[in-house]
């Protein structure tokens, strides 16, 4: 019989011990462990974006998690009592976790916003030719100017198909942002055409900043200008999109463009622009049908 008491005696003191560490006071109140909850909620989406949860960053993934933990002024032991105190109390965790989900729900909803904000020029097609141009004796080479440039990530894209061959690869598309003061250009990477009678499909990417103004884009400039007059072909779907780009992506590519990469690309205007034009094509030529 005593033996029966003593156990039971041990349950109850243990059941006391269990009751009033659930009722200690929580390191954080209730208002302050609802943000760190949202905070580690957002935590979770930008690891789970940028790397992932291997093991190769569990360390670094630790070191994300303790800098929420330091902006509250806890560590990892006393967020673990928070979740205890807080989760034994099922109604109040569910009212907490509704703030939380309707918290992360808010702010997705503006994020969403804002992101569709940025991107409604991404459509805008800001090459100014008609959607078809015609390569023939009067238009061997179509020359464009695009003005009014904004920094940003440009995307070109054309399809070309010749009606004449040639031997050797001697068309190109040729492209270069000019600076207001025309001092300076920006050449993008030349692009050498096949020199085939079959449909083709030709784009280039490259970043500008606010150094320039204009782009000039040359379709079918060509190495021989002796073979101008025989040249006969169809340019189509060409397009000039300025799609969002991240500001992430967009510090990246603005290393690129610093002084000792982009060198090798920048010229003097004059250089070009008094060049002869081998094509002797104006720009904005008309389309010819």
């Amino acid at each position: 019989m005593r033996t029966i008491l003593k156990d039971i005696g041990c349950c109850v003191i243990i059941l006391l011990c269990i009751v009033a560490c659930t009722h200690k006071k929580a390191a954080l109140d209730r208002e302050k462990f609802t943000a760190l909850l949202i905070d580690m909620h957002m935590a979770d989406g930008a690891l789970s974006l940028s790397q992932g949860y291997s093991t190769n960053h569990e360390k670094r993934n630790y070191a994300y998690y303790n800098s929420v933990f330091d902006k509250y002024g806890i560590d990892r032991a006393e967020f673990d009592s928070c979740m205890r105190y807080y989760s034994a109390q099922a109604a109040l965790f569910d009212e907490i976790y509704d703030i939380v989900i309707d918290s992360l729900n808010r702010r997705l909803t503006e994020q969403n916003r804002r992101l569709a904000e940025l991107r409604a020029g991404d459509s805008i097609n800001y090459f100014p030719q008609p959607d078809t141009l015609l390569l023939d004796t009067l238009n061997p080479v179509w020359v464009t100017e695009v003005d009014s440039i904004v920094p940003g990530n440009y995307k070109f894209s054309t399809t070309v198909k010749f009606d004449t061959l040639e031997k050797k690869r001697s068309n190109r598309i040729v492209a270069f942002f000019l600076s207001p003061d025309n001092k300076d250009t920006l050449h993008v990477r030349e692009i050498r055409m096949s020199s085939d009678t079959v449909r083709r499909h030709y784009e280039w990417s490259q970043y500008v900043d606010s150094a320039y103004n204009r782009l000039i884009i040359k379709i079918a400039d060509t190495d021989r200008p002796e073979k101008l007059k025989y040249k006969r072909g169809r340019i189509w779907g060409t397009t000039l999109y300025r799609p969002y780009t991240s500001p992430k992506t967009i510090e990246r590519l603005k290393k690129s463009l610093s002084p000792g990469k982009a060198e090798a690309a920048i010229v003097p205007v004059d250089d070009i622009l008094l060049r002869p034009e081998r094509s002797k094509v104006p720009v904005k030529s008309p389309v010819k049908r």
